[in-house]
């Protein structure tokens, strides 16, 4: 019985597991590398492990970090299941027709270059035809359901809290005549309190637990805080009769803060301006969170059964067209945009910052993690002149970071879990070494536990 570490271990991108019982082989998670271009090419084409041994894949959520790969495996010959939650079910088309795309456009420009230097064509990782073919293998679940995977191993997917259709799995794998080995994992792990999501359903009695880090040496504001925040930032930009300009993930956070702003006009605590959504991919996926309400908490449905819809309320406008987009960008009209992508590296909210960035009465509002070396780093760190489509840009228009957003549990969060959860072994993954290596000295001071810290390619023998 051995578990394979072959991505997202000892950093927080391209999660890959893979369990391995006699002739049996289960893959969790499948997802894109990202980092630097070439090396992020090289890591994504390289599996790490045969598709035609393959009997199963198990999928925690549709975040690309974590299915974004799975066409590449499907290009390759895997025609097994997929199985994973209803909700994710409904949004992987999404992400990975998108992201199918997204490859094919980028090899296209690319091969402008290597025709005219007579270099061989560049093949994108995975086509829309590739993504097709994953999407046909997909079986939904609903939580609490127990699934058979092959070599007689029961699988339970319960809510991650982290995003809409994220699933934590409980395995019980039989090892006769001792009872099952009991394995959870918790690749990405949310948060209390959030809004729209119910808190994680926690696991216990487990004998080893996989468990993400990526917060593991940090603490977050208090989730409860997120509606004030956005209150006082957008009330403060209309108040001078600016735009609130707000770069979004299309997945999660979008949802989000439509979520916060219905609740904030409900109650009469921010003006009724326009509220645009310039995404389609954003769009889409707000539908399926429309006619998912299963999945959400009890303040959700109370505030739904006041106001009927959220994600398609009246008042939020969608934006189908690119003349719709810049009708936006060039009006002066107070307003609320939420526009694609969160850390401001490409997508229409590159438009709406050229535009905007050097007005004094706009407010650019930070709600997510910004990376190094991203456009949405630089704002964040005040820098006076940014660079946008190659042209320079005073940056006048205030900047806020509104540090209460995350979707991942931080280090209080994540010891709460682990000591619900009793594990006799831990192992950490998804997270810098710096948040490992702090979150596993915790461990060992609260709680007397020696967390593993694997990296990629390791392999360990379960027992």
């Amino acid at each position: 019985m051995k578990w394979h570490f072959l991505g997202g271990a000892s950093q927080v991108t391209g999660s890959k597991h893979l369990l391995e019982i006699g002739n049996t082989q289960i893959l969790f998670d499948c997802g894109l590398f990202q980092g630097r271009r070439k090396e992020a090419n090289q890591i994504n084409r390289t599996l790490g492990c045969n598709p035609d041994h393959i009997s199963a894949m198990v999928l925690s959520h549709a975040h690309i970090d974590h299915c974004g790969n799975i066409p590449t495996l499907a290009r390759l010959g895997y025609r097994g299941p997929i199985h994973t939650t209803s909700a994710t079910a409904d949004l992987l088309p999404i992400m990975l027709r998108d992201s199918a795309r997204i490859h094919e456009a980028d090899a296209a420009y690319l091969n402008q270059k290597t025709n005219r230097r007579h270099l061989p064509p560049i093949e994108p990782l995975y086509t829309v035809q590739d993504a097709e073919n994953a999407i046909g293998l997909i079986q939904p679940h609903l939580y609490q359901t127990p699934v058979t995977l092959p070599g007689g191993i029961t699988m339970t997917h319960v809510d991650a809290g982290h995003i809409l259709g994220a699933a934590l799995a409980l395995l019980e794998i039989p090892r006769p005549p001792a009872p099952p080995l009991r394995v959870g994992l918790a690749f990405d792990l949310g948060r209390y309190n959030l809004p729209l999501l119910q808190d994680p359903v926690q696991l216990t009695q487990l004998d080893i637990l996989i468990c993400e880090s990526t917060y593991g040496d940090r603490y977050h504001q208090n989730a409860l805080n997120e509606g004030d925040d956005l209150r006082l930032a957008v009330n403060r930009a209309l108040d001078r009769n600016g735009k609130v300009l707000i770069p979004v993930f299309a997945l999660g956070r979008a949802q989000e803060i439509i979520y916060l702003i219905a609740q904030l006009r409900h109650q009469g605590e921010i003006p009724d301006v326009p509220v645009y959504l310039d995404s389609p991919m954003a769009q889409a996926i707000s539908r399926v969170f429309e006619s998912s309400p299963t999945y959400f908490d009890s303040d959700y449905h109370r505030l739904r059964q006041r106001m009927g819809a959220i994600m398609e309320a009246p008042w939020l406008i969608y934006t189908e067209t690119v003349e719709e987009s810049k009708a936006i960008t060039s009006s002066r009209e107070p307003s609320i945009v939420l526009a694609a992508s969160g850390m401001c590296e490409h997508g229409r909210i590159l438009h709406h910052l050229k535009h905007g960035i050097e007005n004094e009465r706009n407010l650019i509002l930070l709600v997510g993690y910004q990376a190094a070396n991203t456009l949405g780093r630089r704002l964040q760190t005040g820098e006076p002149i940014v660079r946008i489509f190659g042209d320079e840009f005073p940056v006048r228009a205030e900047v806020e970071s509104l540090r209460s957003f995350s979707a991942h549990a931080d280090r209080a969060e994540l010891l709460q879990y682990v000591r619900g959860a009793t594990p006799r072994q831990v192992y950490l993954v998804h997270g810098e070494q710096s948040q490992r290596e702090s979150f596993a000295r915790l461990l060992h001071d609260e709680l007397n536990l020696d967390a593993h810290l694997p990296t990629n390619g390791d392999v360990v023998q379960f027992a």
